[in-house]
């Protein structure tokens, strides 16, 4: 907040702005492959989709972080959960760093569920 806003606020003259409460933009796929296998194709599909940098690739936990390399710019934070051997559920959302609006809806976080679910 800008030091005159703030000293309006704290005279009364302006009201604060309440915080927003939200959820990230995100958005669920499930794919019809194993956790192993699902990591690789979203590996790809951010690659030739959004031809982001992956920051993160933990196999453990099943976890992906990618961005665009560029100041306050959103990242995508990715993650499996195995259903079976044959499907895994995958959660993508989108991150921005403090002090950003965050948006309702995440052009790459739809660009990259569409990837997922119209290669077989």
């Amino acid at each position: 907040m800008s030091f005159f806003r703030e000293l309006l606020v704290s005279l009364g003259l302006r009201k604060r702005a309440a915080p927003k409460i939200g959820l990230r933009p995100h958005r669920d796929v499930t794919v019809p492959l194993g956790v192993e296998a699902a990591h690789e194709r979203v590996l790809d599909a951010i690659d030739r989709t959004l031809g982001a940098n992956i920051y993160l690739d933990d196999r453990i936990t099943h976890t992906i972080e990618a961005g665009f390399g560029t100041i306050n710019q959103e990242r995508l934070r990715i993650s499996f959960e195995p259903r079976g051997d044959a499907q895994t559920f995958v959660r993508i959302e989108a991150h921005y760093p403090a002090g950003v609006e965050h948006p309702a809806r995440s052009l790459a976080v739809d660009t990259l569920v569409d990837a997922l679910s119209t290669r077989a």
